[in-house]
């Protein structure tokens, strides 16, 4: 009798063993997208600040979202560009690049702790790549 309590207890143990083992993994992917959405919202945050001052218009974040590996950042764009910029240049080259590069290295920084831009950056769970999207808005 005490072979067969000694023999249940083990396999009591295993299961649940491999029960919080299979919940660890679940729980280091969640918290891993998690850290990696907070560090694309720094980093554009980063940008926009970069941007409103040399450019003198109002970026906001309208939202954050992620989409099998892609992150997208939407933003809003209020207020023209300066008379002598390109207003298209000006969105589709300087503002979504700084945007992307700005999320790319924050992203890059969370996950292994140094910078340097890749694109895409995977880890062990998923590979992200980071999409700007910009709404214009005039008065």
């Amino acid at each position: 009798m005490r072979g067969q309590s000694s023999t249940e207890f083990l396999i009591l143990v295993a299961g649940i063993l491999l029960t919080a083992t299979s919940l660890l993994y679940l729980g280091l992917e969640n918290n891993e997208l998690s850290t990696v959405l907070q560090a694309a919202r720094d980093g554009t945050e980063n940008a926009i600040a970069t941007i409103e001052i040399k450019y003198e218009c109002s970026v906001n974040i309208d939202n954050l979202s992620f989409d099998e590996g892609n992150i997208i950042i939407s933003v809003i764009l209020r207020s023209a560009a300066p008379e002598n910029n390109c207003e298209i240049d000006l969105r589709d080259n300087f503002i979504k690049g700084t945007i992307k590069g700005c999320a790319l290295n924050y992203i890059q920084n969370a996950i292994s702790g140094h910078v340097s831009i890749t694109s895409p950056i995977k880890t062990a769970f998923h590979t992200y790549n980071v999409l700007v999207n910009i709404k214009e808005v005039t008065k």
